[in-house]
């Protein structure tokens, strides 16, 4: 069964260096209307992905512990991928997992917008 979230940006920051540039966005993931989770977002662009137009992405989601029952502690889920800078649109795949989402990992996952889902 797929998970599909509704991102909500708190932050969106862009910066500029040398050798590219970082866009760093934060906020609350919801399921259904309900917050959920909280995540990070960090896209680098380089000169090895200025020629297709992209950025290196990383997400990491983090569950409150009481939202994963009967997990120690806190829970995440981290996605590496590539973020579309043309269409915005972002894809990958879930590489690390806590035990509460380690089957997750392998898995694919797309974002349109604010909407992600892991398949």
């Amino acid at each position: 069964m797929a998970l599909v979230f509704t991102l909500v940006p708190a932050c969106n920051n862009n910066m500029a260096d040398g050798a590219g540039a970082w866009a760093i966005e934060g906020g609350q993931a919801l399921q259904n209307k309900v917050h959920v989770a909280d995540y990070s977002i960090v896209r680098r662009t380089s000169c090895g992905t200025k020629a297709q137009n992209t950025s290196m992405l990383w997400v990491t989601l983090f569950f409150p512990a009481a939202s994963t029952a009967g997990t120690a502690g806190q829970q995440n889920m981290t996605l590496h991928g590539a973020h579309d800078l043309a269409a915005g649109q972002e894809t990958g795949s879930v590489s690390a997992a806590t035990p509460a989402f380690a089957a997750h990992i392998g898995k694919s996952f797309s974002r349109t917008g604010n909407t992600l889902t892991i398949n």
